[in-house]
This record gives C-alpha cells, sequence and structure tokens, in this order.
C-alpha cells in the first residue's frame, strides 16, 4: 500500500486525525469504499505515525451516508472540525477522497485513551427528556389513557387482550433524547453501548451519543436468549446486551420466559449486573424500564411490577370505530354481530383489513357484501 501520509487526491480512502499543538495524535477517521480497505489504512496510518494500537479505542465504525457529496475534505467536515477544537484539536487530512457518486461510505473512528478518559471525566450537563405522543398513532382514547402510564418509566406489564402491536406503538409515539455512552470500559474490558441497530442519533460527543429514548424488541417466539449475552467481538471488547442497549429507554419483552423477567427485575432492583469477562469480574449499573407484553399473565404471578395496564379486546362501539377507520367506511352496526369474538382486536382489524382490501381488487361488489364475505372467510363459513 502507497504511504498513508502522502497528502493526494483519492478515489478509494482518506484519513482525519485531530493533533495536539505539540503534533500528538488524539483522534482518528479513516473513510474507505470497503470494510476491510479502512482497517488496512486505520493500521498502516498506526504503523506509520509509531502510534500503539492498544493506545486507542475504535469508538465508532459502520457506513455512513455521503449522500449529495462530491469529496470528503477538510471543508466537507466542519462540524468534525469545530468539535475536535473544542477539545483542543486541529483537523488535519491526508489529502481528498472523490465519492463519485457513491451514497455512503465505510468509516472508522478512534480516540485516544487519553482523551477518552479526559472527556469522560468532564461533568457536561445535558438535558434529557423522556415523553409520549399517542396522538400521533391515532389509539382509541382509552387504549391511549391506559398506555399513558408508561410515562412513568416505571416496570410494567401489559395484558395485551386487544393484541396491540405494542412495542411499534411505543417507538412511534415516544419523543425525547437521552445521553448514552459510546462504550463503557472497566479494568480494560471494553463494553460497546452504543448501536446504530438499536439507537437514532440526535446529536454526537466524542465519548456520549444523544439519541432518541431507545424502544428495544425482544420476542420469545423469534428471538434468541443470547441477545442477552456479552459477545466478544474482539480481543477484550464486548458487545452490550439488550438490557445495557436500552439504557434510558424501554426493553419491550413478548411473552418472555419467567425466568428472564425474574432475572431482569431482581437485577433493576440491585442496579447493576455482575458478569466475568476474560476472567475478570465487572460490575455495570443498568437503567431501562422492563414491559413485558403479553396474552398470559399467569405465567408472571407473583412477580411485581409497579404498573399492570389491562388493554381488552373491543366493545361495539370502538369494534365499529376501529373497523371503519381501517376500511374507510362506514360500518352498519348490524354486520358486527358477524365477525368472531377473536377478531375484535388491533390484529383482527388488520387481518379483516387486508382481505378487504384483495377482494376490492378482485370483486364488483358493494361494500356491504364484501364485509359479509370477509366475515365469512374469518370464521370458517361459505363466502
Amino acid at each position: 500500500m502507497e504511504e498513508i501520509n502522502k497528502p493526494k487526491e483519492r478515489d478509494d480512502f482518506v484519513v482525519f486525525a485531530g493533533i495536539r499543538p505539540d503534533g500528538k495524535i488524539e483522534f482518528i477517521k479513516v473513510y474507505a469504499i470497503s470494510e476491510d480497505l479502512a482497517i488496512a489504512v486505520l493500521e498502516q496510518f498506526l504503523r506509520e505515525n509509531n502510534i500503539y494500537p492498544s493506545d486507542f479505542i475504535v469508538i465508532q465504525k459502520g457506513f455512513e451516508s455521503v449522500k449529495g457529496k462530491e469529496a470528503i475534505t477538510t471543508r466537507s467536515e466542519e462540524e468534525l472540525s469545530a468539535t475536535l477544537s473544542r477539545l483542543g484539536l486541529r483537523l488535519v487530512s491526508n489529502g481528498i477522497l472523490y465519492t463519485k457518486g457513491r451514497d455512503k461510505i465505510y468509516q472508522i473512528t478512534a480516540i485516544s485513551k487519553d482523551l477518552l478518559e479526559t472527556e469522560m471525566s468532564k461533568e457536561e450537563k445535558i438535558i434529557e427528556d423522556v415523553k409520549f405522543n399517542f396522538s400521533k398513532v391515532g389509539l382509541p382514547e382509552k387504549y391511549s389513557r391506559r398506555l399513558n402510564l408508561l410515562s412513568l418509566m416505571e416496570d410494567a406489564l401489559i395484558l395485551n387482550r386487544a393484541e396491540l402491536d405494542v412495542p411499534t406503538i411505543i417507538k412511534n409515539s415516544i419523543e425525547g433524547r437521552i445521553s448514552i455512552p459510546r462504550l463503557i470500559e472497566v479494568e480494560g474490558i471494553i463494553i460497546r453501548v452504543f448501536d446504530e441497530e438499536y439507537h437514532e442519533v440526535k446529536g454526537s460527543h466524542l465519548d456520549k451519543v444523544i439519541v432518541k429514548p431507545p424502544v428495544i424488541h425482544w420476542d420469545a417466539h423469534i428471538d434468541s436468549i443470547e441477545d442477552f449475552s456479552f459477545k466478544n467481538i474482539e480481543e477484550n471488547i464486548y458487545s452490550a446486551p439488550l438490557f445495557l442497549k436500552a439504557m434510558g429507554g424501554f426493553l419491550i419483552l413478548t411473552e418472555p420466559p419467567r425466568d428472564l423477567v425474574r432475572m431482569l427485575l431482581k437485577m433493576k432492583k440491585r442496579g447493576e449486573v455482575k458478569v466475568t469477562l476474560n476472567g475478570r469480574r465487572i460490575r455495570l449499573p443498568v437503567n431501562f424500564t422492563i414491559i413485558v407484553d403479553t396474552k398470559y399473565p399467569e405465567n408472571y404471578s407473583g412477580l411485581k411490577f409497579p404498573i399492570r395496564i389491562n388493554l381488552p379486546p373491543f366493545d361495539d362501539d370502538t369494534f365499529k370505530q376501529v373497523l371503519s377507520k381501517a376500511l374507510g367506511v362506514t360500518i352498519p352496526t348490524g354486520v358486527l354481530p358477524m365477525f368472531p369474538e377473536e377478531y375484535r382486536t388491533f390484529l383482527g382489524v388488520e387481518i379483516i383489513a387486508n382481505l378487504w382490501r384483495k377482494l376490492t381488487k378482485s370483486k364488483n361488489k358493494d361494500s356491504i357484501e364484501l364485509l359479509r364475505e370477509v366475515a365469512a372467510i374469518v370464521s370458517g363459513g361459505t363466502p
């Protein structure tokens, strides 16, 4: 590979560095057209500048949008330059990277352990706020009123006989922002907390990320219990389990095993998790809100939840209201008894509406006839 430090125009990679007035490098960011190239460039840059890899920590990596950018230069990175300037660092680069119409470029960002330690020791007050706005999702008032209890940020058990898509409703209703650490370092062990899959970024600092309050969903029917384990991704570096990634937000568990819920409740009561990683026993603080989403509350009898929310199936008025809204037509009251009781739920209406739309495209019938046909289909009768 060519000499990394040589300034030039390129179409495959570029390196940015944040340096002290004395020339010490404290920050490195590599943009490259692939992950493998980015890693190779970073490794060679460290060698050329006599930097020990163990003195730096990768705080972020992955594809970054460059849509609309013809080139990546120090001028295009004004926000990064301003951030580094506040830290007493000057942004320099080894040239220009032309994007050649690409929408995204892979990047790796690493900072020195000295800089990370300095920044983590600073007390910077960040205003945090978590709230719900259920008016955005159009729930019937009696359901949104009950779900508003979640704004108390206390563990909750939801008896979901209404078959509401609780994770989606909460994700679409939650507002505000919180601060989470990019990573936690304890006794040489690094736990990566920030995860682009789960966290919606609102702002960024070197050691912290401002995110929308996370709403992380785990479904016992399709997800793995391994999601609650620390996963080794590099030497002394681990990916955080879901309960740490849900820091400051909600961990929604659909029909979870009782033992898992009991473990998480006990962990929260203690305020920390104890874990042995690489032979070292470490303790990590925990701060998340548990929501158990279930139709079988008896599975969790004896477990203490500060909040219990009952979401009952629809009565006639609610069924008519929700179904009429879903279909975009006025539903005659006399048609409602044709539908089985088990379809008087949010999921039931979703199924009815899907069948309705398909029949509307294929059959030339009026709305009442189609509705009767849908009722016959879902009840197992003859259309």
